[in-house]
């Protein structure tokens, strides 16, 4: 059976299943901001009809000058994308015939983007046994000159995140061998910008991937956008598109980027939301993991039966991610994205009804 490889694609799993379509889903595969977009988006939208005729500026010039006041660098160190996707295809040409390292579980993109330049993988493995944490030693050993290492930051899909001590260990050991380090930062704005490592940047051995559709919710406008050295990214450039980030999403940017309050406000939601999520998902013995961002994991009691609950879940049209293409994960643990509190209230009770039932002698 196929399975579809992301999330936020619920008519195709059900497809895949063989589930008849529910009169209404709400889809808890999708890991985007569930307050939905700034309202800047809908006040400006009709103002920014007039650039759909025109031909978008291909350097992305203003957005990238905002994005580098944002972070504190130069824009010179800003790469526009349409879509982080779009970034790491090109970024992976760096290492053609090399080793790049992926952390599992893991975006299924990075290896994706790894094979289709023609790298070679190397998987590193985690576990819940281990709190999801990698070999400290097994990563200093691996970062060896010409070799790049994907991290996720906090990760997709356990939500957990590296810390800063570690993380600043690995840049600099990288720099000192020659390594480099991807790390993508696509949810880390969930947390909080004091958990970037863009003040790192600057060093030819680490470039930055983030995403603007997750935090903004214009996950259909794709856009994206890399931090790194100049050198660095002057290479990758040569291998974009002309014109790969189109003007609404331009306009987009620059505007959802100056609502520093909705930002706040949306980590403040999404902490209470996930706090409260957890808490009742485990006092009904389900198990979840430690997520500081916008998702976390679930598992049943009995993990053999993730896939009844995922299956019963859909047919009553709540949609969580399945995580059989995650390695490690294997099918065993569930993504949960968080919605609105009514929608979260509807998992909760879904899932608490079914472990109950199943708890029953």
């Amino acid at each position: 059976m196929y399975l579809p490889a992301h999330g936020a694609n619920p008519h195709s799993l059900y497809k895949a299943m063989g589930i008849p379509v529910p009169e209404s889903i709400i889809d808890f595969s999708e890991n985007t901001n569930p307050l939905g977009p700034p309202s800047v988006i809908n006040e400006k939208w009709m103002e920014w009809h007039s650039a759909v005729s025109s031909y978008p500026d291909p350097d992305g010039e203003d957005l990238r000058h905002k994005i580098a006041v944002f972070h504190q660098v130069e824009p010179s160190q800003v790469l526009l994308g349409n879509g982080a996707a779009e970034l790491m295809m090109v970024t992976a040409r760096l290492f053609e015939g090399k080793q790049v390292g992926i952390i599992h579980p893991a975006f299924s993109e990075y290896e994706r983007v790894i094979k289709a330049n023609k790298g070679i993988v190397h998987h590193f493995y985690t576990s819940e046994h281990d709190n999801w944490e990698v070999n400290d030693q097994e990563v200093m050993e691996f970062l060896t000159k010409d070799r790049a290492l994907f991290i996720c930051n906090p990760s997709n899909p356990t939500g957990m995140a590296v810390s800063a001590d570690v993380l600043s260990k690995w840049i600099s050991h990288a720099a000192q061998t020659g390594a480099t380090i991807l790390l993508d930062e696509a949810f880390v704005d969930m947390m909080g910008e004091e958990h970037s490592m863009s003040g790192y940047i600057g060093s030819d051995h680490l470039v930055i991937f983030r995403s603007m559709t997750k935090m903004f919710a214009i996950a259909g406008l794709r856009l994206g956008y890399m931090l790194g050295s100049d050198e660095t990214l002057d290479k990758i450039k040569q291998w974009l598109p002309h014109w790969n980030v189109n003007a609404l999403a331009l306009l987009s940017g620059q505007a959802v980027l100056e609502d520093v309050s909705f930002q706040q406000m949306t980590r403040s939601y999404i902490k209470k939301e996930r706090i409260r999520m957890v808490q009742a998902l485990e006092k009904a013995g389900v198990k979840t993991s430690q997520s500081e961002a916008n998702y976390f994991l679930l598992q049943p009691a009995d993990a053999a039966k993730t896939p009844q609950l995922f299956k019963q879940l859909l047919k009553e049209g709540l949609t969580l991610r399945h995580t059989y293409n995650y390695k490690g994960l294997d099918g065993r643990w569930l993504r949960a994205g968080i919605k609105t509190a009514q929608q979260n209230d509807r998992l909760i009770q879904a899932v608490t009804k079914w472990q109950q039932e199943e708890s029953s002698p």
